[in-house]
């Protein structure tokens, strides 16, 4: 597969093409998992793929569920897959959190169920744990499952919310693991094995058992790729709208070969290494062209380098588009 129709094909799946007339949830569920360190990140997110979308639709939304997985970092799931989701994501955990000496059953069962504070779900560990070690605590969290509750304060919702311990059954974790790897691909594979671990972080041992009867492809590097023997592909020669993303967009974290997305010699400014921070980014082309933010409701645009007039006028239009839905 050429570099083009493999763009071409992730901005289909990623519903980047057009806005899907679909709800929130089945938004959420089609892409697995959307980014939410950053607290407007799903928002922005959904909005670009998602026609009409409202803020409300995520923010009081009891079928979705904003949790720690994949590489320990916050996202947005499906209620429904969170089980899956999170016992694949402690069993990659399981390594560090077993070497740590400490009783992490007693941490489970020490835990109220009630929404807890972080500093004050942080104490209970110091002391059930008997240490203060921030980074023993932190992984020891790792090895349970919790989920955040509603969002608190206004629009964007940065204050963090409360942590509750998720007390349903978990399933089996290689069940778990081939499920979550299965439908990362139909969310953006085509991909390779070293993609699916940098989106997951699983092992390799839990990712290949799900490769088994898949088709493949090769990339332009010799690469091979795996997908789901349905999953749909795009012409490369399709011309996609501008559309704008949201700072960790999981489109751009998806692959270890960022290039489907974002050009290589735009790949240092996107990312910034010293504080693992993203830019907010916007297409054209299909292509990551340029960053973008919002401050005191005004929105900058920053190309990475001339556009086409049309291309502007495209950028401004959606541009202006998206700052009124955020002032909504």
């Amino acid at each position: 597969m050429t570099l083009r129709e493999l763009n071409r094909t992730l901005l289909l799946r990623q519903l980047l093409l057009e806005r899907a007339r679909i709800t929130p949830l089945q938004a959420v569920t089609k892409l697995v998992a959307l980014q939410a360190q950053y607290a407007p990140s799903p928002y922005v997110a959904l909005w670009s793929r998602v026609a009409e979308f409202r803020k409300e639709q995520l923010a009081r939304n009891p079928r979705i569920v904003k949790a720690g997985c994949f590489r320990g970092t916050l996202h947005v799931v499906a209620r429904r897959e969170f089980p899956y989701i999170v016992s694949s994501y402690i069993e990659s955990q399981r390594g560090r959190s077993e070497g740590l000496g400490v009783d992490i059953a007693a941490l489970c069962s020490a835990i109220p169920d009630e929404p807890l504070e972080a500093r004050d779900l942080e104490a209970l560990a110091a002391r059930v744990l008997g240490t203060d070690d921030r980074w023993t605590i932190s992984f020891a969290f790792r090895a349970l499952p919790f989920v955040r509750t509603e969002p608190q304060g206004a629009w964007p919702h940065t204050k963090p919310s409360p942590v509750l311990l998720w007390r349903e059954p978990l399933p089996d974790a290689q069940e778990s693991s081939t499920r979550v790897v299965r439908q990362y691909l139909g969310a953006y594979g085509p991909a390779s094995r070293d993609d699916i671990v940098q989106f997951t972080g699983f092992k390799l041992r839990r990712v290949d058992p799900a490769l088994d009867r898949l088709r493949t492809f090769d990339d332009e590097e010799g690469r091979t790729l795996y997908d789901l023997p349905r999953a749909p592909l795009a012409d490369a020669r399709l011309k996609p709208p501008v559309r704008f993303l949201p700072a960790f967009d999981s489109i751009v974290l998806a692959h270890r070969d960022r290039s489907r997305i974002v050009p290589p010699d735009y790949v240092e400014t996107v990312f910034n290494k010293k504080n693992a921070t993203t830019k907010n980014t916007f297409t054209v082309d299909g292509f990551v062209a340029g960053a973008w933010r919002i401050d005191k409701g005004k929105l900058t645009v920053e190309p990475f380098a001339p556009l086409p007039t049309r291309a502007r006028r495209a950028v401004d239009d959606e541009g202006a588009r998206l700052l009124a839905w955020y002032r909504a």
